[in-house]
């Protein structure tokens, strides 16, 4: 029997992810089954079940996927010199999610399942650990760079700070789905301010 490939198995993961995104987006998270998920792939439920055991997995690593596209761009600007400022970097970042399918809809809907469902809350804090520590790195190079602290001082700094980062960035997607009126570019030129201060 044939080896099948990583890029084979990437692509099925992208198809099965792809068809999770149509089915909560068109349904809700509460609402779309796997039996939806399977038909939207166009696959056997043996073969999406092979690469996922359930919703809440693979509704995960759609938000993971989406984070770590916007995230790439953290990553980008930690080896310029001078590192670009947060006032910057930050708002770009949050200026894309709303463009994804994930935020900020779906994304809060998966929040709010976090609350009751044990599994996804587990997952959710992994994801929020991670990010926070995506920025913490970024922070960290920034002022090592721009304030010329020691690595050790600016890793203690930047670890202080990445959660209100992180916490900026999630308030961002709340105020998107709910308030309305132009908030977007009104919450970024407030978020710019903020950070401006650091």
């Amino acid at each position: 029997m044939p080896k099948v490939s990583e890029e084979h198995r990437e692509a099925m993961r992208r198809r099965i992810q792809d068809a999770a995104l149509a089915c909560v987006g068109r349904k809700g998270f509460a609402a779309a089954s796997m039996a939806d998920i399977v038909a939207e792939a166009g696959l056997s439920a043996g073969a999406v079940y092979v690469y996922y055991k359930g919703k809440e997995q693979l509704t995960v690593d759609v938000g993971r996927r989406v984070l770590e596209d916007r995230l790439a761009a953290l990553a980008l600007v930690e080896g310029l010199d001078p590192v670009p400022p947060p006032h910057e970097v930050i708002p770009e970042i949050m200026a894309g999610l709303p463009k994804t399918a994930f935020f900020p809809g779906i994304a809060l809907q998966v929040w709010g399942e976090a609350v009751h469902n044990a599994e996804l809350a587990g997952i959710a804090q992994s994801i929020i650990g991670e990010v926070t520590g995506r920025f913490a790195e970024y922070l960290q190079a920034w002022l090592e760079s721009s304030r010329g602290l020691s690595r050790d001082e600016a890793r203690a700094e930047a670890e202080r700070l990445a959660p209100s980062v992180v916490g900026l960035v999630q308030g961002y997607i709340l105020q998107v789905a709910f308030v309305g009126g132009g908030i977007e570019e009104r919450y970024l030129e407030s978020a710019r301010a903020l950070l401006e201060g650091l």
